[in-house]
């Protein structure tokens, strides 16, 4: 027995929403993070999203870093029951979200627009490995998806079901994954392809009718890590009118793993992709070791003074904060 019909209400989307959405285009900068995995550190260190320390991507490092729409994600660990720990996140998120004023769920770029307009933090919901999903998986994309999920990563670090991952190099997209992707678009949800093999990124920009997503990646030909992308992988994306969201995990920057690092990633690719795909999704919280030089996500704003100053244009760098995701977000949605 499959799910019933997904119907969008009016506040989710629908053609007049996404008109207002173009109208609005150029009102009021977005400063995106595709990927903030702070949900797990509430869940780890039993603490709040405003807490005072002990977070990357807390409430405070936010606002003082500009990000006024905050992806956060669910991340279902090896050693967890991978279900309930989803929906665990979930609820501990929802719980932050309703007691704290600054936080809106946001499910398109108009409301994402309206609560930064109104000096907010929009919060966007992400699934990180399709592996969290139960057996019934329609009807547990289903529940999220009305709860506020957005975005949909196929795969961690381990191969599942759906997809192969980098990790263990597991082969491209399986007959599920496919069925998957084709659910989940067809929902206006966006495909993220982070953690993904080869073969399964190029799989799902091949029949992918929406743009693809990966939301906290590099470029594999400034530093070859497995977790980055190569070349055709980063033109696919681009293809489908995607974006890559940039990883501050100095490990798979390479080099000094410090901010000239993550800007070579940055402009390779811009030009291998081109600017419309260029993003950041930071993989703060996500137990990693941060760039030098971008310690939490209040830093951030020394990371465009350095774009600039390598001669990044102010729509260029617009484009790159925010206003290159809010497209492709509101391209999935249609």
């Amino acid at each position: 027995m499959c799910p019933p019909m997904w119907p969008w209400t009016e506040d989710q989307s629908g053609y007049s929403e996404r008109v207002i959405w173009i109208s609005l285009a150029a009102a009021t900068a977005i400063q995106a993070d595709l990927h903030l995995d702070t949900p797990t550190q509430l869940h780890r260190q039993d603490a709040p999203l405003d807490a005072p320390t002990g977070l990357e991507g807390g409430l405070d490092q936010l606002r003082a870093g500009g990000t006024n729409l905050a992806v956060q994600v669910l991340w279902p660990p090896r050693n967890a029951e991978w279900r309930s720990h989803t929906f665990g996140l979930l609820e501990r998120l929802e719980a932050e979200v309703e007691r704290l004023d600054d936080l809106s769920l946001v499910r398109t770029p108009n409301q994402a627009r309206r609560v930064a307009e109104e000096g907010g933090i929009g919060v966007m919901i992400a699934l990180e490995g399709a592996h969290g999903l139960g057996e019934d998986w329609r009807w547990d994309l289903y529940a999220l998806q009305q709860r506020g999920l957005g975005m949909v990563g196929l795969t961690w670090s381990l191969s599942n079901r759906f997809a192969g991952s980098s990790a263990d190099d597991g082969g491209g997209l399986t007959d599920d994954g496919r069925a998957l992707i084709t659910t989940a678009q067809r929902a206006g949800l966006l495909i993220d392809v982070s953690h993904a093999s080869r073969q399964t990124t190029l799989d799902v920009c091949a029949m992918s009718q929406a743009p693809v997503i990966a939301s906290h990646s590099g470029a594999r030909a400034v530093y070859d890590h497995p977790r980055n992308l190569g070349d055709d992988e980063l033109r696919c994306i681009g293809a489908t009118g995607g974006v890559v969201g940039l990883n501050l995990h100095g490990p798979f920057l390479g080099g000094a793993r410090d901010i000239e690092a993550a800007a070579k990633h940055l402009e390779h690719v811009r030009s291998v992709a081109g600017l419309g795909a260029v993003a950041l999704g930071s993989d703060y919280d996500g137990i990693i070791q941060p760039a030098k030089g971008l310690p939490h996500a209040g830093a951030l704003p020394t990371l465009w003074e350095s774009l600039a100053a390598r001669g990044w244009e102010d729509d260029e760098l617009e484009a790159l904060q925010g206003e290159n995701f809010m497209r492709a977000w509101a391209a999935a949605l249609d």
